[in-house]
């Protein structure tokens, strides 16, 4: 069989089961209007597309592949508005009529083979499709509207966490975990099944998802358009530059959609609601679980019994297939003995297994972590020998680009899932976190005597404890900014589990440790800021940046002059209005302020504390929006020094604060029957009195005693307390740590490692002159690979210190390095003022290499 024939095979209705077919037949008979297009519905979803969507789609795609057509998005991002507006008409006539054309429903298909598999059989390829461009950014303007629809009418189950904003993967790891530390506390088991769906993607039931739309009340153009989106899609398969004949595919979402994701949730979304009793339920896109938890397994495995049935005729109703050799069954318990667990599926036995892998995270049946630590150190270890293999003592990668490869391969794999497996038993995590130092140490090419807390210090990398606290309290930042209906806001509430009995789980340490680093009482504005009207019916803000480009034609003019002359000639009968955000670094005070000239009136307000200047800036331009609200002038330029601020609402990109976005674009939708509002960019302290008065104003409101706006903080705003504390603990460490005190003296705050000098050896002996182990006598008696550690010409220990400052034999070749030291105005005394790594770095380095070379100890240290 051919290879395209194997692809569209994985499509087909023959993979469908008679009863599934005949349970497929029975729902369309119930819904005989489901292939029928809509009428428009009249609500705003029906609405045309603005050159405002298409630009702000356009700004956050990224360069992926083309399809047939060879169009890129580099090359629609080049056109001009006059060319976009083209596009945005073909859009909205597609949108309007619902019908696609033909070949963005076609699929170029390129098999990639799969490790270890057999390259002569097609099924030992992964398709990856390629579809048009235009397509996908039509798509991306298609799910923008169906994401807000979905959200804000709180369609979506709150178990399912794949494919959603401000949710992840540990979402649904974290509310099992919670349960089985819940039933080890209560001396109960918790019998958990993880099922798998065949082919989930690729045998969606195309009938079955309108279905689905239909009951959820998405109807109109929306329903329309995702119709013949999904129906008479077609195949090829391109091998170099051959083409297979085309293909039509019977089931499934396009591989790679924009769409695909998002109607995938939509089809399963209602996988576990028939489900009976407490039966705890998690999933992520189509991983899913279910788990029950009490003392009597007789009565557990009943229970659970009924609920894998009921997934069974969910699965039977909506087309799909479950697994039965991939669905699992596992027993959490403490017990010596662990009960035997069967279930069955499609009548077939289901395999208990020792352990399970949910969602990237190894779950042992006592919950010890000790598999998922052996996996995580047998994958880290191979970028370890990829360390190794760039890098060598006196050849290699410079230190920067090794500890970005660190970075990438190996603590990338360390974070994930460390909120969870982090609570593991201490001998579980120093093997862990030999990792780290086996790293570092090749990075900066330290001996390995080196103290692993003077590692860290000199690359600036903080000790895996600490990067596993922040990365847990960041989460907990992300869980408060949710619905209440967020299902780890439960494992977060107290219960009387947390005080039966003390445990390392994050259900009971993380409002403790929130509690401790100060910000459990802060407002967290929310993760997903949903809109009472349709972003999409917002005005575009016109946004001016025009005047730095005037400043940078005509540099022979005073900034001052150019900037108040543009403003007054481009906005002369323009109500002038300018606002400006401060904020003071040590208190953590912010204030905001609006500087009106012609009407001589001034507003000024603190925020609330720790919000950024950022923020305060977008708060400074809705107090003066508010203001245009009230008085009403024809025509208003708001006058602001932030172009972070303006960029935002200019691109429509996601910020930060897509909360106080929204409250502007509301505002100006208010604003547009009775004002024409511009914002113009004035750079700050180019000389412009009235920004500079706006800018006074600001920093006079820090010192109120009161709040005047109480602001919700962001959950970047609480990341950076969150990262302040954990900076903070590290410096604690490294201040009172019995190691690492060589490196210490020559620095003593944490946080930046040391910049890269020169070439790999060079850059090797200056670390190994800061940490203060090298080739000398003293550094290998301590490993026993010299009998006294003594210098052989001064009877005294051969230190870094002693070479520097007193070996006599070097006597002359120090004069030279004290004279090129005494240039630098630097202490020659002083182990510090030699090895420090921020003053004159360069210039002081290269003397004490020559130094290194003069004395022959280049290739020893």
């Amino acid at each position: 069989m051919s290879g395209a024939k194997v692809f569209v095979r994985v499509h087909s209705d023959d993979n469908v089961s008679e009863e599934a077919k005949r349970l497929r037949e029975q729902n369309k008979n119930q819904h005989p209007d489901v292939m029928i297009k809509r009428n428009p519905s009249g609500d705003a979803l029906d609405t045309d597309f603005t050159l405002y969507e298409l630009k702000r789609a356009l700004g956050g795609v990224k360069h992926t592949s083309p399809g047939k057509d060879y169009v890129c998005y580099i090359m629609i991002k080049h056109l001009t508005d006059r060319s976009l507006n083209m596009i945005l008409c073909l859009f909205n006539r597609i949108w309007n009529e619902g019908k696609l054309p033909p070949s963005w429903k076609h699929g170029i298909i390129v098999p990639i083979g799969k490790p270890g598999k057999d390259k002569s059989n097609p099924t030992g390829y992964r398709p990856i499709a390629l579809t048009s461009n235009l397509c996908k950014l039509m798509e991306k303007l298609i799910i923008y509207r169906l994401n807000y629809v979905l959200e804000s009418k709180g369609l979506m189950s709150p178990y399912q966490s794949g494919f959603r904003e401000g949710r992840n993967t540990m979402d649904a790891v974290l509310s099992l975990e919670a349960d089985i530390r819940k039933a080890q506390v209560n001396k109960e088991v918790l019998v958990g099944v993880l099922f798998d769906i065949e082919k989930a993607y690729d045998m969606l039931w195309k009938e079955g998802l309108l279905i689905k739309l239909k009951c959820m009340g998405i109807g109109g153009k929306m329903y329309n358009w995702i119709m013949d989106f999904l129906l008479e899609r077609t195949i090829q398969v391109r091998v170099g530059v051959e083409y297979s004949k085309t293909y039509k595919i019977d089931n499934g979402t396009p591989q790679g959609s924009v769409c695909s994701p998002v109607l995938f949730n939509i089809m399963i979304n209602d996988v576990f609601n028939n489900l009976k009793g407490d039966i705890g339920r998690a999933l992520f896109a189509d991983d899913g679980a279910i788990w029950k938890r009490g003392r009597n397994i007789i009565c557990v495995s009943k229970k659970l019994q009924e609920s894998v049935e009921a997934v069974e005729d969910w699965a039977n109703n909506w087309g799909f297939r479950l697994s039965v050799a991939k669905t699992q069954v596992i027993c959490f318990t403490k017990k010596k003995r662990i009960p035997v667990v069967k279930l069955k599926l499609y009548k077939q036995d289901l395999e208990q297994v020792s352990a399970v892998k949910y969602l990237g995270v190894w779950m042992d049946q006592r919950l010890t972590f000790a598999t998922h630590a052996k996996k995580l150190i047998e994958k880290c270890k191979t970028g370890v020998n990829i360390l190794r293999c760039l890098s060598g003592v006196e050849w290699g990668a410079c230190r920067i680009s090794l500890k970005r490869i660190y970075c990438t391969l190996i603590r990338s794999s360390l974070d994930y899932g460390s909120i969870i497996y982090g609570f593991a038993s201490e001998t579980l995590l120093k093997k862990i976190e030999t990792i780290q130092s086996q790293a570092l140490r090749i990075c900066c090419g330290a001996f390995k005597t080196s103290p692993i807390a003077a590692l860290q210090v000199e690359l600036g990398e903080a000790p895996l404890y600490l990067r596993r606290y922040k990365l847990r309290m960041n989460y907990w930042v992300n869980i408060k900014g949710h619905k209440e209906s967020h299902s780890v806001k439960g494992v977060m509430k107290e219960c009387w589990e947390h005080g039966n009995k003390t445990i390392k789980s994050f259900g009971w340490t993380a409002n403790r440790e929130a509690l401790e680093a100060g910000i459990d009482g802060l407002e967290v504005c929310p993760i997903v800021s949903v809109s009472n009207i349709p972003p999409w019916i917002f005005p575009k803000p016109l946004v001016d940046f025009q005047i730095q480009t005037q400043i940078n034609n005509d540099k022979d003019i005073p900034k001052n002059i150019i900037a108040q002359q543009y403003i007054d000639q481009s906005y002369t009968s323009w109500l002038h209005i300018y606002t400006d955000g401060s904020k003071d670094p040590a208190s953590g005070r912010t204030a905001s302020a609006v500087h009106i000239p012609k009407f001589q009136c001034d507003i000024s307000k603190r925020l609330t504390d720790n919000v950024s200047v950022y923020t305060a800036e977008l708060i400074a331009i809705l107090v003066a929006l508010h203001w245009v609200e009230d008085v009403k002038p024809r025509l208003a330029v708001i006058c602001s020094d932030s172009y972070a601020a303006l960029s935002s609402l200019a691109s429509g990109l996601k910020s930060t604060r897509q909360d106080i976005i929204y409250d502007i674009l509301a505002s100006l939708l208010r604003n547009s029957n009775t004002s024409l509002i511009m914002f113009l960019w004035v750079p700050a302290h180019v000389g412009v009195e009235a920004n500079e008065v706006a800018d006074k104003l600001a920093k006079q409101a820090l010192n109120h005693a009161d709040v005047d706006i109480q602001v919700a903080l962001s959950k970047k705003e609480v990341q950076a307390k969150v990262k302040e504390v954990t900076h903070s603990k590290w410096q604690e460490a490294w201040d009172v740590d019995s190691k690492g005190r060589h490196l210490n003296s020559i620095q003593q705050l944490v946080g930046n490692g040391r910049s890269v000098y020169k070439n790999r050896k060079e850059d090797i002996i200056i670390s190994r002159l800061r940490i203060g182990h090298s080739g000398l006598n003293y550094s290998l008696f301590k490993i026993g690979k010299h009998a006294t550690g003594k210098c052989r010409n001064c009877d005294e220990l051969e230190t870094i210190e002693h070479i520097l400052f007193s070996c006599q034999q070097y006597e002359n070749e120090r004069i030279l390095l004290i004279q090129e030291m005494e240039k630098l105005d630097i202490n020659t005394y002083n182990i510090q003022s030699f090895l420090e790594c921020n003053f004159e770095q360069w210039k002081k380095y290269r003397a004490i290499i020559k130094f290194i070379k003069d004395i022959g100890l280049y290739g020893i240290i």
